[in-house]
């Protein structure tokens, strides 16, 4: 395997009281030109003076405790949700047959619940990045496909509709724009609802 690409995330200090106090490195899968890339994310570390407590620079995609970065996540969600066939007959868009299907259902039970807050915060991020335009311009005149076929049997897809237009808009503006899906992703983070937690 080749050596991973290196990304580097320094973010803002805390505050007055933290200082610099080295890095924490993880090894990382991003979507990236429709293929899946391993890169080494290095983060900032801040130290709080007085207490000791440390903490680091987290990208908007970088998923607590997971290999995968957020793009990942949401690029396999819209394949499985906007495909005929069921999970398990669908083709990932990359040569690897990873992350495993199990983990793919593990994501979407984990989002569904907030699906209308992930709708709202991606159309918010396309909104952001197209203005003065309507959003409506970049997007298919067909709008999102009608739910068919034995996939939507599925109890838990029956309960991701949001999600689903979610993934849709964010599939199909970041290829509209040219831009990675992992941009708007950043975007819709920062479009988070305040009074809700950040999705994890």
């Amino acid at each position: 395997m080749a050596t991973p690409l290196t990304i580097r995330i320094d973010g803002d200090r805390p505050g007055p009281e933290w200082h610099a106090h080295g890095t924490t490195t993880k090894l990382i899968w991003l979507f990236h030109a429709d293929r899946l890339h391993r890169y080494r994310l290095v983060k900032q570390r801040w130290k709080h003076v007085a207490t000791g407590r440390t903490v680091h620079a987290r990208p908007a995609w970088d998923l607590p405790n997971s290999p995968y970065g957020l793009d990942v996540v949401f690029v396999l969600i819209a394949l499985w949700l906007l495909a005929v066939t069921g999970l398990h007959r669908l083709d990932w868009p990359w040569a690897d047959d990873r992350p495993s299907r199990r983990t793919v259902q593990r994501w979407l039970a984990r989002l569904a619940p907030d699906g209308e807050l992930w709708l709202q915060a991606i159309r918010n991020a396309v909104i952001e990045h197209v203005a003065p335009r309507h959003m409506e311009e970049i997007l298919p005149a067909g709008g999102i496909p009608p739910p068919e076929g034995r996939a939507r049997r599925n109890q838990v897809i029956a309960h991701a509709s949001k999600l689903r237009s979610g993934a849709w808009i964010l599939q199909e503006a970041a290829h509209s724009l040219s831009i990675p899906i992992r941009s708007l992703l950043v975007v819709a983070r920062r479009r988070w609802p305040i009074h809700c937690a950040a999705p994890a």
